[in-house]
């Protein structure tokens, strides 16, 4: 939040529901940026980030991934090699990590989120598939499966530092359907980095998608594929498979009366009744509604949600 005093002297207020700002390693503060670098130790991770992030330069796929912050650590592992990533501003792209198979890591303010790129109905016959799994270690922090197939990181205090939504899969059924609310930036003054949503991050207007609860058991976490969706005779290639793992500091969710679930909104779809009639464009009528779970001063059981069936779809949700 920053409030400008104006010639006029009237203020103008920006919000935003991700971090604008984060503190340097020289202590200073600055603004976040989720662009992907190569750093001295063989991993790349963003430039500047409220949490403590890497990825994998290319090698032993045991680190995968790592999250942090001052009170614990999470690091995922991918079994096998892989190959060096392609950096493409804050997404890491692994390519034929299986055949026809890409996985991608993109960083936010906050975490990252995980997409398994299915690129042909050859590459989907790959038992491999069938069964995503990867190891899991946390320092000073407990995984564990969370309400609604989700994960979380907790403390010694049970409170959670890391939140994860289920998994989700989708096709590509609606890519010929014209513009989405789906894909529309967010309209802050100042986004962050990571407040548009990338194509192939979430799934779009048209497209099929079906949830995938998480799975914790010892040093693992995993989901399974929805075999119909990744194989099945309508499906629209490329599939996206998020595994669940895309774990951040706060957690932001909408859901949208057509059955879609959107992760770390941003104010990008828009909360309340969408229709035809603009300003954006919406191929049917529905009502999304955010959610944010309250800071931990209040009740951690308790929600905020924003959306009316008779607001605007441009509505800026009460973050």
């Amino acid at each position: 939040m920053t409030t400008l005093a104006n010639p006029d002297g009237t203020y103008t207020l920006t919000q935003s529901a991700v971090p604008q700002r984060a503190k340097g390693d020289d202590g200073q503060w600055q603004a976040v940026d989720a662009t992907l670098v190569k750093r001295a130790d063989g991993t790349v991770g963003p430039r500047s980030a409220v949490v403590d992030l890497s990825f994998s330069g290319g090698g032993d796929g045991a680190h995968l991934i790592k999250l942090g912050t001052e009170q614990g650590s999470v690091r995922l592992g991918w079994s096998g090699e892989l190959p060096e990533p392609r950096l493409d501003g804050a997404k890491a792209v692994y390519p034929e990590v299986f055949a026809g198979v890409d996985l991608e890591l993109t960083a936010t303010a906050e975490g990252y989120r995980e997409v398994l790129v299915v690129k042909s109905a050859t590459a989907a016959a790959n038992p491999a598939l069938e069964h995503i799994q990867l190891t899991a270690t946390a320092a000073d922090l407990r995984l564990v499966e969370g309400a609604g197939g989700g994960l979380r990181a907790l403390d010694q205090d049970g409170n959670a530092v890391f939140r994860g939504p289920a998994g989700q899969m989708w096709d590509s059924a609606g890519q010929d359907l014209g513009p989405s609310t789906q894909l529309l930036s967010a309209a802050a003054t100042d986004p962050a980095p990571d407040a548009t949503v990338e194509e192939g991050t979430q799934p779009g207007a048209g497209d099929t998608s079906v949830v995938m609860p998480v799975h914790v058991d010892d040093r693992t976490v995993s989901v399974k594929p929805d075999l119909d969706l990744l194989r099945g005779e309508e499906t629209v290639y490329p599939v996206y498979i998020d595994p669940s793992v895309g774990l951040g500091r706060s957690e932001r969710t909408v859901l949208s009366s057509d059955g879609d679930k959107f992760w770390q909104f941003n104010g990008d779809h828009g909360v309340g009744r969408c229709s035809v009639s603009g300003p954006y464009y919406c191929g049917n009528n529905y009502t999304n509604r955010s959610r944010t779970p309250t800071p931990r001063s209040q009740s951690p059981s308790s929600t905020v949600w924003a959306g009316s069936p008779s607001s605007g779809c441009p509505t800026v949700p009460r973050l």
